[in-house]
């Protein structure tokens, strides 16, 4: 009967530390405390960047004005016949600001090499008389721009913006050659426009998209629309027989002048903002 007894009390005693240890594996009234594991957050691209940009300027043909008593605008019966003018390359530098994550701005300098333009046009002088003058020229501009901007989100590293702009553009001309043929005697006749410069109101409107490279390291592709305003030559000097040079009271003007650029540039930011500190929504809490 002792035995009996001893036995039973071992089995029970072996069945309580099985159960004791099977309550710890589920959940025990002692558990290993757990922490709140804290929030990241993602800093911003803020503070002074540099910016670098080259592009094409696709040119929209200007309006050509050629006025005095010898111009084509002082004859209602002449017309233009044709007017083009040539693409343009360019290359900008400048200076900005990201003030938040949506707005930033900056200024500019922008150096549009030179591009040709030439037009023609018939003259009537007479029954049976008719001038064709041919002009053949070249325009360079350097544009000065203050830029602000809206970045419309981060989107997997791309940024879509807008943006507008408003400065001033520095137009110049070369010397605008025109050559004057007369059918109707196998004759022609040969005159300069000196060229000329003027500054103007421009503006732009821009839009585009950026890629975040890294932290400091942007880079932009875009498209602009500028009006550049206008540019004039001085007054025509006509080759006269015998070697003569006068002046033939006509100047050149292109008006207008208007440019839809496609660009890429590359931002560089001075002091970028790194990723924040790793912030807690609640002091920690050791749960039990």
């Amino acid at each position: 009967m002792t035995r009996i007894a001893t036995h039973l009390l071992a089995g029970m005693a072996f069945l309580g530390l099985a159960g004791t240890a099977h309550a710890a594996d589920v959940g025990g009234p002692f558990r290993a405390p757990s922490v709140i594991q804290p929030i990241a957050e993602v800093g911003s691209s803020g503070g002074w960047y540099l910016r670098g940009d080259v592009g094409i300027g696709i040119n929209a043909t200007p309006k050509f004005s050629s006025t005095g008593t010898a111009g084509i605008d002082a004859n209602p019966t002449a017309a233009w016949l044709a007017r083009d003018i040539a693409d343009t390359p360019f290359i900008g530098v400048g200076v900005g600001y990201q003030f938040t994550d949506y707005l930033r701005g900056d200024i500019t300098a922008e150096y549009r090499s030179a591009t040709r333009y030439r037009a023609n046009a018939s003259y009537p002088r007479g029954v049976g008389d008719i001038a064709y003058p041919y002009y053949d020229g070249d325009l360079r501009s350097t544009v000065i721009m203050a830029n602000a901007y809206a970045d419309l989100g981060n989107y997997s590293g791309l940024t879509p913006f807008v943006g507008v702009g408003l400065g001033m553009a520095y137009n110049k001309t070369g010397d605008t050659y025109q050559h004057t043929s007369f059918p109707a005697f196998g004759t022609f006749a040969d005159g300069v426009l000196p060229g000329s410069s003027k500054w103007n109101v421009a503006w732009a409107l821009h839009t585009g998209v950026t890629w975040d490279v890294n932290s400091r390291l942007k880079l932009e592709m875009g498209y602009s629309y500028k009006n550049l305003g206008q540019v004039g030559t001085r007054e025509l000097r006509c080759n006269e027989a015998g070697g003569v040079v006068t002046n033939c009271n006509e100047w050149l003007k292109l008006k207008n002048l208007a440019t839809n650029d496609l660009r890429i540039g590359m931002r560089w930011l001075l002091n970028p903002v790194e990723p924040r500190p790793m912030a807690y929504p609640a002091p920690v809490v050791a749960k039990y």
